[in-house]
C-alpha cells in the first residue's frame, strides 16, 4: 500500500497519484474508525502517527489528515502537546453518551425488528455465536469485534440514513471504553441481552427487542461508571494491547 511518486506532468499520472491516495486516505479511515468503536484503541492512548503510517506502509500524511478528521468528530483530541490520543472519558460524558445511545439505538431495534426476516435473524445467530466462542477463550478482539457486528449488523436492518451515522459518531466515542468493560468483575460478558433480542425478532416483539438492547448499554455503562475516576476510567497500563482485528 505504497504511495507512488509523481512520475509525468501529462495529467495521466497525477490522476492515477491522486486516486491512489485517496484509497490509503480511506482504508487508513476505516481502520481507524472500526478500531475506535470495537475498543483496539484505549482511552489515554497517543496515536503514534509513525507507528500507523509503518502499518499501512504509507507517508504520515494521510495518517495525519485521518486523525486531524477524527479529532474533529470528538473521537480523538489534541493534547497541548501536539500530540493526539484517544479521550478519557469523564462519568458525565459517558453517561451522556450512554443515555443518548439508548434513545437512538432503542429506535433503530425496534425499527429493525419490525422488518426483521429470517435471513437477518439467521445472521445475527451466527454472529452470536462467535462472539460466545470468543468470550469462552478469552479472544479479546474477537470479543470486541462479534459485538460491534452484532449490534451494527442489526442496526443496518433499520434502514434508516439518519440513525445509522449518528450511532456511529457515539461508537466512535466510547467505543475505546468497550476493552475496559471486560475486564470488569461484577459484569462479565455472557450476551444473555444478546438472546433475548435474538428471542424477541423471532416472535415479532419489537418491544421486547428495544427492551433487550436498552438493558445491554445500561448494564454496560453501570459497569463502566463503577470502574471510572473523576478523569474517566484508568488503565492499568499506559499503552493499550496490541489488537489485530479485521478491517
Amino acid at each position: 500500500m505504497r504511495i507512488k511518486k509523481n512520475e509525468g506532468s501529462d495529467g495521466t499520472t497525477n490522476g492515477a497519484v491522486k486516486r491512489e491516495r485517496g484509497h490509503v486516505h480511506e482504508q487508513v479511515l476505516r481502520y481507524m474508525r472500526r478500531g475506535l468503536m470495537i475498543g483496539a484503541f484505549l482511552p489515554g492512548q497517543v496515536m503514534s502517527l509513525r507507528k500507523l503510517a509503518a502499518g499501512f506502509g504509507t507517508s504520515p500524511m494521510p495518517v495525519r489528515e485521518v486523525l486531524s478528521r477524527l479529532v474533529a468528530a470528538n473521537a480523538l483530541e489534541e493534547t497541548k502537546g501536539g500530540s493526539v490520543r484517544v479521550p478519557r472519558l469523564s462519568p458525565e460524558k459517558l453517561s451522556d453518551l450512554f443515555a443518548v445511545r439508548e434513545l437512538l439505538e432503542g429506535m433503530a431495534t425496534e425499527l429493525a425488528a419490525k422488518k426483521a426476516k429470517p435471513a437477518l435473524i439467521a445472521e445475527l445467530n451466527g454472529i452470536n455465536k462467535q462472539l460466545l466462542q470468543a468470550i469462552e477463550k478469552r479472544d479479546i478482539a474477537n470479543c470486541l469485534s462479534s459485538n460491534q457486528k452484532f449490534h451494527f449488523t442489526l442496526y443496518e436492518a433499520a434502514e434508516s440514513e439518519v440513525l445509522l451515522p449518528l450511532i456511529e459518531s457515539l461508537w466512535l466515542q466510547f467505543g475505546p471504553t468497550m476493552y475496559m468493560s471486560l475486564l470488569i468483575p461484577s459484569m462479565p460478558w455472557n450476551a444473555a441481552d444478546h438472546e433475548d433480542i435474538l428471542k424477541a425478532l423471532k416472535e415479532g416483539n419489537a418491544a421486547a427487542a428495544k427492551r433487550g438492547i436498552v438493558h445491554d448499554i445500561r448494564t454496560t455503562c453501570r459497569a463502566l461508571l463503577s470502574v471510572a475516576g473523576s478523569n474517566g476510567i484508568e488503565l492499568p497500563f499506559a499503552q493499550g494491547p496490541e489488537l489485530l482485528f479485521e478491517n
